[in-house]
């Protein structure tokens, strides 16, 4: 599955606020709610299942990045959320570096070979240290979003 096939423009953040690890968790949450149509509920029930997730432990990959992603009832397909932070947080990352780039996926309960080969793609671009410098220097959702497909082409 390609990162394409998950992410939107509507889906991309270049400046995305919070000051914490669940804040970051609670607008990556918000934003997938707006874009499925749901409402506040939907997006408590997401927040819950990241935070879940993450006390298994960390998504925080190293080098500024984390994937928080969680298995959710009621989707079809996996969505992925794509956001450059205003400001790095702690997100408790096996380097103790602060993220400043995530990378959220949203994924059906039945689609763990899809979850697992979307989540291969991502850190395969977010492992690469000029993939990584690209995504930092956008200044657009717009850049942003077109940056990360332009390096998933380049990475096959």
């Amino acid at each position: 599955m390609k990162i394409s096939d998950v992410l939107s423009l509507q889906l991309t953040n270049c400046q995305l606020p919070g000051r914490s690890k669940k804040r970051i968790l609670e607008n990556i949450s918000q934003m997938l709610t707006a874009h499925l149509g749901g409402d506040g509920e939907q997006s408590e029930t997401l927040l819950d299942n990241f935070v879940a997730r993450e006390k298994l432990g960390s998504t925080g990959l190293g080098y500024g990045v984390a994937i928080p992603h969680c298995r959710t009832a009621g989707v079809k397909k996996i969505y992925g959320c794509l956001a450059k932070l205003t400001s790095a947080v702690d997100f408790d990352a096996a380097d103790d570096e602060p993220v400043d780039l995530v990378f959220a996926l949203v994924v059906p309960e039945e689609k763990n070979d899809e979850h697992l080969c979307t989540l291969a793609r991502i850190a395969a671009i977010m492992q690469d240290e000029q993939s990584r410098q690209s995504l930092r220097q956008c200044n657009s959702d717009q850049q942003l979003f077109d940056t990360v497909i332009a390096l998933e082409r380049s990475t096959r």
